[in-house]
């Protein structure tokens, strides 16, 4: 069975009535199927069993003490969109399915003549890592290529703010399956030197992390750039990428942040290494990890990381990673 993650735009009666979500998931049977789920709620989690309750979010039908999916509620309706704008810690789900979880219920209040509330728009958070790898470097001799490691995993970057950050091994897994990755020059969109969709950027995961291989085209900045590489002026790789699943742990003192998956846009050969401290994103993380902190305690205290990690689910919803 296809697996939706949003479920497709459906049009049934609607309701006015006070709306109870803890009532009307509990009214819901525990021994229904995907079809039945699907019925109620707005999104599904592709990585969880659609045969359970759990893999669902957003309910929004009205459920009736025998189990019956009836109406869709507009106050439920109303109050997704509220979720999907940051209400509620926001919606912890991919941007790219905000759009249609928010059609999917907006048809609900329209059935109902109702305008639905406008769905803000997202930034999306791009930050950067960047690494020194010895084997970046050309091979071949008529048609030279740039190959190396945009990432490496398990290897702790230097202090962000009171936490450290590594990888995961299967941090690009899913992304390398869907996304449409660039590599750039210095991550800059004007000098693309390869892209996967095209066959001219190859990515996959191995032992020690991201490996590139990139076919550069046959320009002059392209052939200074293999130039630059070749005599080892130019060294380093970065990638900029979006936290999709991340978590936290404590290593003696230190609080580690582990990106379990990311959402990949490009990697790139470097002349300077992006500086995490200064990166946007970052700076809201480091925000996020003292506003959890006891008061009168900073993040590189003992009792400040115990708090930070009773709360690590309400940092990633703040985050919305």
């Amino acid at each position: 069975m296809e697996q939706r993650k949003a479920m497709p735009i459906h049009h049934t009666d609607v309701s006015t009535g006070k709306w109870d979500a803890g009532k009307n998931e509990k009214n819901l049977r525990n021994d229904g199927d995907a079809a039945y789920y699907r019925k109620a709620y707005a999104w599904m989690d592709p990585e969880k069993d659609p045969d359970t309750k759990a893999a669902y979010k957003f309910i929004h039908h009205e459920v009736a003490s025998d189990g019956t999916v009836g109406p869709a509620n507009l106050r439920a309706c109303s109050a997704t969109i509220a979720v999907l704008n940051g209400g509620r810690g926001g919606a912890n789900i991919p941007d790219t399915d905000r759009n249609a979880v928010w059609a999917h219920v907006a048809a609900h209040l329209r059935d109902g003549d109702m305008e639905p509330p406008e769905l803000k728009s997202h930034e999306h958070k791009i930050a950067h890592r960047s690494f020194s790898v010895d084997e970046l470097r050309m091979i071949g001799e008529d048609k030279k290529k740039i190959v190396g490691h945009a990432a490496v995993f398990n290897e702790l970057s230097e202090d962000l703010g009171g936490f450290r950050e590594k990888i995961a091994p299967g941090a690009f897994r899913k992304t390398l399956q869907e996304a449409d990755i660039r590599a750039l020059w210095n991550h800059d969109p004007n000098y693309v030197l390869g892209r996967n969709k095209s066959g001219t950027l190859k990515l996959e995961e191995d032992e020690k992390g991201l490996a590139i291989e990139i076919d550069p085209p046959d320009t002059t900045w392209a052939c200074d750039l293999m130039i630059s590489i070749e005599r080892g002026d130019i060294s380093q790789m970065s990638f900029g990428f979006r936290t999709i699943k991340d978590d936290f742990e404590k290593e003696g003192d230190t609080l580690i942040r582990i990106l379990r998956e990311v959402e990949l846009f490009d990697v790139s050969p470097v002349t300077y290494p992006a500086y995490p401290q200064t990166d946007v994103q970052m700076r809201k993380l480091r925000d996020a990890l003292e506003r959890f902190a006891e008061p009168g305690l900073t993040a590189h205290s003992e009792g400040a990381i115990n708090a930070i990690l009773k709360q690590r689910i309400q940092i990633r919803r703040k985050l919305g990673g």
